[in-house]
């Protein structure tokens, strides 16, 4: 580790740049509740809703900075303190291929991680998100999803983690092989979670016969959308805030609907709500988002395999010779910036398509019922009515509540 080494800066400029960025934006946000609400906003949300929606945002956002406080030190400790390089010693001396032992050094680094993060997500699910009526998740629950994610985890990103790593270790074309491996694990999940690993997690059953679902099949038949079957989650028994969501490709198209959402909006917001997502379909956005994806995890993995193939990468972190696996992970780190970076192209491209989808929502069903679904959603999740323009351009992949029914007024 040497001021030297190019690699060495980038890293530490990254890893405190990126933490001291989040840290501004979130105060910055913070602040935005001690301003006036434009009107528009305050026919939504009462002075008693800003108030609790500030003391929860306060909550949540100081717990996150804790978090991020927290984990940054454990990694500079570890990195300055050797910890990268003991590791690849003791690694070394398990006696296992470079494959497995990358595998296996990735595996303790994310356990290790997970661990770090318990205690955080423990506070925020039982003592933050309970506070405020959020929170229906049982400690048998928390620790069970948690189990089961570990799991997946081993079960499926430790086969497609081998195979990456024996590209890079002896294919000449690793970077175009991980590529396509990568982008076909990927269309596969998409195609595979809804059907066998959310049902793992969430319950799936029918929705019933009656109006509610006769009236979503006409609006489907009617945007000549095909939809084999409507499904309401048990979502209830982890959070009290709703969701939707699609699923599937071609006319195998699935429903999925929180039963919080079908408790608290009429049918009229659930048939807007449902145009809004079939509008993401019919605008294809799907793809749009897909393309974007590869031609980032392409430039990501030509990066990668550039610092594999540089010592200095390696010497940045104090490490001894180029160790496969552990490379992964000191790449992670230093592609923190260039995460962010690309991660803002992403959320503009969604924040537009989410603009698009309104629009389509809007012409199937007109603006009042989709209008009405976003505000009530809005003042239940507790959400920031006015949120900060660097917090929105960082991390908001819909646009700000103010923004959205402004555009639908038009």
């Amino acid at each position: 580790m040497s001021l030297s080494n190019p690699w060495f800066i980038a890293a530490v400029v990254g890893v405190l740049g990126v933490f001291h960025l989040e840290i501004v934006a979130t105060f910055l946000n913070l602040a935005q509740f001690r301003h006036a609400l434009p009107a528009r906003l305050r026919e939504i949300f009462s002075e008693e809703t800003v108030q609790k929606a500030g003391e929860y945002a306060g909550k949540s956002s100081h717990l996150d900075v804790l978090r991020s406080t927290a984990s940054v030190a454990v990694l500079v400790c570890f990195w300055w303190g050797g910890g990268f390089d003991w590791l690849q010693r003791w690694s070394a001396g398990w006696g296992w291929s470079a494959v497995y032992t990358g595998i296996g050094v990735i595996g303790v680094l994310l356990l290790a991680q997970n661990l770090l993060s318990l205690p955080f997500d423990a506070w925020d699910t039982f003592k933050i998100e309970a506070e405020y009526g959020f929170n229906r998740t049982t400690v048998g629950t928390f620790i069970g999803d948690r189990v089961k994610g570990l799991l997946l985890t081993a079960l499926l990103g430790g086969p497609l983690l081998g195979l990456i790593l024996w590209f890079f270790q002896t294919q000449v074309h690793a970077v175009l092989y991980t590529w396509l491996t990568v982008a076909g694990f990927s269309i596969v999940m998409a195609w595979l979670s809804p059907r066998l690993l959310m049902p793992l997690f969430l319950k799936f059953k029918p929705l019933d016969d009656g109006p509610l679902r006769e009236g979503l099949l006409a609006l489907a038949a009617r945007l000549k959308f095909p939809v084999v079957d409507i499904s309401v989650v048990d979502g209830s028994r982890r959070s009290s805030k709703a969701n939707a969501f699609l699923s599937g490709f071609g006319k195998n198209k699935r429903i999925a609907l929180f039963d919080t959402l079908i408790e608290k909006h009429t049918q009229a917001e659930l048939e807007a709500i449902l145009a809004h997502e079939i509008g993401h379909h019919k605008c294809r956005h799907v793809p749009q988002q897909l393309i974007l994806g590869l031609l980032e995890s392409g430039l990501m993995f030509y990066l990668l395999h550039l610092a594999l193939q540089s010592p200095e990468f390696f010497s940045a972190f104090g490490v001894t010779g180029q160790p496969l696996g552990l490379g992964l992970v000191l790449f992670s780190i230093i592609y923190q910036p260039a995460s962010l970076l690309l991660g803002l192209l992403s959320s503009a491209l969604s924040r537009r398509h989410e603009f698009q989808a309104d629009a389509y929502a809007r012409s199937a069903c007109g603006s009042a019922p989709l209008m009405d679904g976003l505000k009530k959603l809005s003042v239940d999740h507790l959400t920031h009515p006015n949120p900060h323009p660097l917090t929105v351009w960082l991390h908001y992949s819909h646009p700000p509540i103010g923004q959205r029914l402004a555009a639908l007024e038009k």
